[in-house]
């Protein structure tokens, strides 16, 4: 009698331990299945995975002089803003036009290079910016102006553009001033150092820097 007052008891007992491993089983692959969908799919830079890595963008154009060392020069820099911390760009630096002039003792030479810049805290009125330029350096060759007519060679203020080249780095800091929304004046100092077969050393050395950045900085983009 009591065997089989106890059989329902133990009966539903065994439903109860059943139906549990089932959701239970059930639970752990559908998890299993979301880690490895997570696990499998395509992590891209601006859409994908947890979050977009990239929030806001921006462009901009930085006319500049420099000064010290390497004797005057002007150039400029174009450059894609990430983050408003990131910037990635072409720049050029070029030897000043009196320095072509046939009484001037300077080595005429041009910067062609890749622009990097990391500005941590760009929202600050005054803040910092560490930019790194990496490229080919291309200098006058006396050979080659002294075989062409003229007082500076052939074509005469350009075509010492022609001569010789070295690998040039140039690291540096710089202070920003936010003049405007879209307006950065910036100065500060760099060092260009050349290595490689042509290296010379009036190719490397200390210099100034002063510039504005116009463009647009901080452009968020839209989540979706």
């Amino acid at each position: 009698m009591k065997l089989y007052s106890i059989r329902p008891f133990l009966i539903y007992c065994l439903s109860v331990f059943i139906s549990t491993c089932s959701f239970a089983q059930t639970t752990l692959s559908a998890q299993d299945r979301k880690e490895s969908k997570d696990a499998s799919e395509t992590k891209t830079l601006f859409k994908g995975g947890v979050s977009p890595k990239i929030k806001s963008f921006g462009l901009s154009f930085a006319p500049l002089v420099q000064f010290g060392q390497l004797g005057p020069q002007q150039g400029g820099i174009l450059a894609l803003h990430l983050n408003n911390k990131w910037e990635i760009g072409a720049s050029f630096l070029g030897s000043m036009r009196h320095r072509n002039e046939i009484y001037s003792n300077d080595l005429r030479q041009n910067f062609s290079a890749l622009s990097l810049a990391y500005t941590p805290n760009a929202n600050k009125l005054v803040h910092l910016s560490f930019p790194l330029m990496i490229g080919v350096i291309r200098y006058q060759d006396d050979a080659i102006l002294a075989s062409m007519p003229g007082p500076g060679g052939r074509f005469d203020n350009f075509y010492w553009r022609n001569g010789r080249n070295a690998f040039g780095i140039q690291p540096g800091i710089n202070a920003e001033l936010n003049v405007h929304k879209y307006i950065r004046l910036f100065a500060g100092a760099n060092y260009r150092l050349a290595v490689g077969n042509d290296e010379l050393p009036e190719l490397s050395g200390l210099s100034g820097q002063i510039g504005l950045k116009v463009g647009f900085f901080n452009q968020k983009i839209n989540k979706k």
